[in-house]
Formats: structure tokens, C-alpha cells, sequence
């Protein structure tokens, strides 16, 4: 169903280009593959996530086809109309001359895969293996108690202070790293993205911290310069 569905789209998003933005095909193959192609003779005949295929005929009477690469690919669809818009506005250099409503049928809000998750990294590493020993010392007394292994590998110093505000500590880590897992969780909201990316990160933002948001931030900022 899933692919009929997005067969039946890229129909509609070429028909709906044919009929009224061949002017807009034309701007691609100047633009992007340096074509010069007969006016209004530009036909889109193929439209997927990393490219479109476009017929037309050239200076010379003949028909001939190029590809114009959709650089970076499209992630679904549902893009298509945003995507076509930006490039003409690329290849034109003005906002004024732009494909409209293009046709995307069914449109799902609930992802912006273009964000996807990503495993911690060389800061975010030392963070989850600081808090995860972190709650494990402080989570009952034994770690820091007289008989506890801790008291053989840390600080005499930093095993008392651990043992008399040992329960205040552990509230304070847990509730940090529930606000930074809130944090990264709202930006997931956002984005929109799907609800198995949004609970990876809201994981990573408890279990990581600081790290994780800087993270996420950067992938936002380089979507948005990518868009």
C-alpha cells in the first residue's frame, strides 16, 4: 500500500509540474546542469527522493534527457513541495517565481527523519559513564560505606562527603538529568520527529546530560543550513 501510494504521488507531483511549472524545469536544467533547453518544451517524466528526470529539446530540435540531482535527498515526499520551491528560488535567484501546491497527498507530521539519532560522543561518553557510576554510588549505601568498594579507589575526603549527602546528591542527579532529557525532548517535539527517534534522544539527554543538547543543537543547525 505504502509504495502504490507514493507511486500514485509522484504522478500527481509530475503532472501538476507539466501542466503548469515548465518553466520552473527549464530554470533546473539552466541552472544545475547548464542546459539551455527550447522554451516550454521542459517535461518532467521521472521524480524521486534524490532526483528528476527531465526531457526537452535543445537548441539543436532534438529531444534529448538530463538528470538534475536533488541535493541533499529528499528523507519522504511530503518534502517535495518546500524542495521544488527552494530550487527555483535557487535557480532564479527570486522568490516570486515558485511552484505552488504541489501535490503531496497524505502528508505525515509525525517525523522529520532528516534528524536522526546519533550515539554519544567522546564528551558525551565521559558524561554517561560519570552519571552511571554516579547513580550506582549513590543509590544505596553500601558503594560508600566502610565495607563498600569505593572506599578502596576514591578520596578518603570524597567518600565521607558522598556518604553524610549521599541521598541529597543522588536527588540532585536525578532531577539534573531529567530536566536535560526534558530539554532535548522538546526539541525532538519541534522537529517533529518520530516517536522512536524522540525517545532515543530523551534517553540520551538524561543518561549524557549537557552533551546531548549540544549535539542535537548542532544537527538542527546544520539541517537548517542545509534547507
Amino acid at each position: 500500500m505504502a509504495g502504490a501510494n507514493a507511486g500514485a504521488i509522484k504522478a500527481r507531483i509530475i503532472e501538476h509540474m507539466n501542466a503548469d511549472h515548465s518553466d520552473s524545469l527549464e530554470d533546473y536544467l539552466k541552472f544545475y546542469n547548464s542546459i539551455n533547453a527550447t522554451p516550454h518544451s521542459a517535461k518532467l517524466v521521472e521524480f524521486a527522493l534524490d532526483f528528476m528526470k527531465i526531457e526537452y529539446t535543445n537548441e539543436s530540435g532534438s529531444r534529448e534527457s538530463s538528470i538534475v540531482k536533488i541535493v541533499p535527498p529528499m528523507s519522504n515526499l511530503s518534502e517535495s513541495r518546500v524542495r521544488l520551491v527552494a530550487m527555483t528560488e535557487e535557480a532564479t535567484g527570486k522568490s516570486l517565481h515558485q511552484p505552488s501546491k504541489v501535490p503531496t497527498g497524505p502528508v505525515s507530521a509525525s517525523s522529520n527523519e532528516r534528524i536522526g539519532w546519533t550515539a554519544p560522543e567522546g564528551l558525551g561518553f565521559i558524561t554517561l559513564s560519570a552519571v552511571c557510576f554516579g547513580l550506582w554510588a549513590l543509590n544505596n549505601p553500601y558503594p560508600l560505606s566502610a565495607e563498600g568498594p569505593l572506599v578502596r579507589i576514591l578520596p578518603t575526603a570524597l567518600v565521607l562527603f558522598g556518604r553524610t549527602f549521599r541521598e541529597q546528591l543522588f536527588a540532585m542527579m536525578i532531577g539534573l538529568h531529567m530536566i536535560a532529557g526534558m530539554v532535548v525532548a522538546n526539541k525532538c517535539l519541534e522537529q517533529k520527529m518520530s516517536t522512536p527517534t524522540l525517545v532515543l534522544w530523551t534517553i540520551n539527554g538524561i543518561f549524557e546530560g549537557f552533551p546531548a543538547i549540544m549535539r542535537i543543537n548542532k544537527l538542527i543547525a546544520k539541517q537548517g543550513g542545509a534547507g
